[in-house]
């Protein structure tokens, strides 16, 4: 779908016009194809634009063309797929950057002679670079066009056209748009092209051929096509369409979805009005059709029903242990006509008030770790946002999720990830954690797409080549002698937004545990596997056994400095005691000579065990209370009451 807003200022403009069958005659006074494009610095590899592998480049040079922001211009190769060397004539396109600007140096010459209609026609398509998350957004990014008075650079005429995100590979998809205008006789215009949505950490289209004529004005047309309101408040709420036609008498008129014929509703001069009531339940396009012999022209105008504003929705808490009560709350803008919370399918609109506030307790909350999703409809259009519920090791001393994470520069949210476009930022703070190396502390947002969506954010940590988090304080109870503890997690692959630094088959993620003198206790490392795409994290644990020397600190890194790589992503850090399974005794071996009896049990590897013995099975006796695990299996051997007593029982204890 396209998308298109004007504004004017002396001049008369109308927005997308598409002739069917035939086209009016036009003398055309201006073209540029932007193939005269010099300097570019080509740079598309490994795999050239995302999704459609065309040719890249940036930096180039445009004659007759002024230009400003960052890496302008900014081209793509419509004609070819990389690698070079091409194997088509190139034909290039300009893509605009977030803030990219090209202005013509001259004006045209005839181009705003009083009077006299003009029509302005290009290709258009969506645009991206070499990170996914710098693709227009195909709803609020587009391409500016404005038309300045050469004389004074005042702005006459601005026109928005927003197009759709590129296709496929191979496949841009550029499609032609037309607008008009009719002049005021001030001077000459020129083209100035540049972001719609600016500063928005994203390209905002695609451009090329553009072309100047002036239109004959006898011929078959529609000067304009609206729809008051444009934007609705309510599904159903009236909408009026307003136009003017050209090219009296027409054979027909026809508003589409409905074929409403409005040709009746057209006066002699080619005005009409005609009210839709109900109107749409949700954003629709109209198409108005005029025909006249062969001819057919069309002219687009969208009418949209915003979905709700989801304003806040959170779980509280955030972490829990199983069947915990899990506490909701949001804020909506009304109307809304449905508001579930699923899993569960649970109807909110009983517990939301007159300003679009409510708040529900699910008594028994979930005993796995849930993601609640929150829909409000209004008519068919709808929104979402979603909150997790971690669940918590009842017996944690120590767990951390990363919600603390914040940047002082809000510019350090910069854009999407590689292929996932998750919101990713760097140079973060995390409370209680001392952070070394270059851009640390990197995050990628699990629940938000950058752009798109506005859930409560779900942060993760990514470790890079040289990144290193380690606490700030000791976790207390965290060294008992003897005692074994789980050191628990989520971890996957990680990237940021180039490519090349993905997450390896080789590359991990090292988690120490430092004693109070920095000397390491235990030490794991983590290998999140190669990045499929998205930072999807699975969970997984160690055991580490304590010393008694004094509590202890986590020290996080990558397991492979200086790869130019990241090491994976981390989230939900814990640190429990071990509950251990009862001890079994695998096997009793007595030796024929002494009577001297050898145990082996289960066991873990530095964890202190007593072995108790009776002959009788009613009185016990501790027979050596600090028998440390040698690994999965331990040996124990009795050689001073086995040989006494023809028949003895053991038992082994965990502390």
């Amino acid at each position: 779908m396209r998308k298109t807003s004007r504004s004017h200022l002396g001049l008369l403009a109308f927005g997308i016009l598409t002739c069917l069958g035939a086209t009016a005659g036009a003398q055309t006074i201006f073209t540029e194809d932007f193939d005269g494009i010099t300097g570019l610095g080509l740079n598309g590899g490994p795999a050239g634009q995302v999704t459609t592998t065309h040719d890249l480049g940036f930096g180039g040079n445009l004659a007759g063309w002024s230009k400003s922001g960052a890496g302008t211009i900014h081209a793509v190769d419509t004609a070819n797929t990389w690698p070079g060397p091409t194997t088509s004539p190139q034909n290039w396109g300009v893509m605009i950057w977030q803030n990219n600007v090209i202005t013509q140096s001259a004006g045209i010459s005839e181009s705003n002679d009083i009077g006299t209609q003009y029509r302005i026609s290009f290709l258009a398509a969506g645009a991206v670079y070499e990170a996914p998350g710098q693709v227009n957004d195909g709803s609020t990014d587009s391409l500016q066009i404005e038309l300045l008075r050469a004389s004074d650079s005042a702005v006459l005429h601005t026109f928005n056209h927003t197009p759709a995100a590129p296709v496929g590979a191979g496949e841009l998809g550029l499609l032609p748009v037309d607008f008009s205008y009719t002049g005021d006789g001030s001077g000459d215009i020129l083209f100035r092209i540049g972001p719609g949505n600016a500063n928005q950490g994203r390209f905002q289209g695609t451009i090329d051929d553009l072309e100047l004529s002036i239109a004959d004005p006898g011929a078959l047309g529609i000067a304009f096509f609206t729809a008051t309101p444009s934007v609705l408040g309510d599904a159903g709420e009236l909408v009026t369409f307003d136009w003017l036609v050209s090219g009296l008498p027409l054979d027909s008129l026809v508003i589409t979805p409905g074929d409403i014929d409005v040709l009746a509703n057209t006066d002699g001069a080619g005005e009409g009005s005609f009210p839709l009531n109900p109107g749409p339940d949700g954003t629709a396009e109209y198409t108005l059709t005029a025909g006249k012999d062969d001819l057919r022209v069309e002219r687009k105008v969208t009418v949209t029903l915003p979905a709700p504003e989801i304003v806040a929705f959170e779980i509280s808490p955030t972490g829990a242990g199983p069947g915990d009560a899990a506490m909701f709350s949001w804020e909506v803008g009304l109307p809304v006509t449905t508001l579930m919370l699923t899993p569960g399918d649970i109807d909110l609109l009983p517990h939301t008030d007159v300003e679009g506030i409510g708040v529900f307790t699910l008594a028994s909350g979930p005993d796995e770790n849930t993601t609640y999703t929150l829909t409000a409809t209004r008519g068919t259009s709808l929104s979402t946002a979603s909150a997790t519920r971690t669940l918590i090791d009842p017996n944690a001393i120590f767990f951390d999720d990363f919600g603390s994470f914040n940047v002082p520069d809000p510019g350090n949210f910069n854009g999407g990830q590689f292929e996932s476009g998750l919101v990713v930022a760097f140079g973060g703070d995390l409370v209680g954690w001392d952070k070394a190396g270059g851009g640390v502390v990197h995050m990628v947002d699990q629940a938000n797409v950058f752009g798109v969506d506005n859930n409560p954010p779900d942060f993760s940590v990514m470790i890079w080549q040289d990144n290193v988090i380690a606490l700030a304080n000791a976790i207390a109870g965290s060294n008992a002698s003897g005692v074994a503890y789980a050191v628990s997690y989520a971890a996957g692959p990680a990237v940021y937004q180039q490519g090349g630094q993905q997450t390896g088959e080789t590359d991990g993620i090292l988690i120490e545990v430092l004693r109070a003198d920095d000397s390491v206790l235990a030490t794991h490392t983590q290998l999140p596997g190669v990045w499929a795409g998205a930072p999807t994290l699975v969970a997984d644990s160690f055991d580490y056994v304590g010393d008694g020397s004094g509590d202890i600190r986590l020290r996080i890194g990558p397991a492979a400095p200086g790869s130019g790589r990241f090491g994976g992503t981390i989230d939900k850090v814990s640190v429990a005691q071990v509950d251990l399974a009862p001890v079994e005794i695998t096997e009793v071996m007595r030796d024929a000579q002494t009577l001297a009896v050898t145990i082996t049990f289960d066991s873990v590897g530095g964890v202190i065990y007593e072995v108790w013995g009776s002959a009788d099975l009613q009185s016990w006796h501790d027979l050596d209370d600090n028998v440390v695990g040698t690994g999965n299996s331990t040996q124990f051997t009795d050689d001073e009451f086995a040989p006494a007593n023809p028949h003895y029982y053991y038992q082994v204890r965990s502390p």
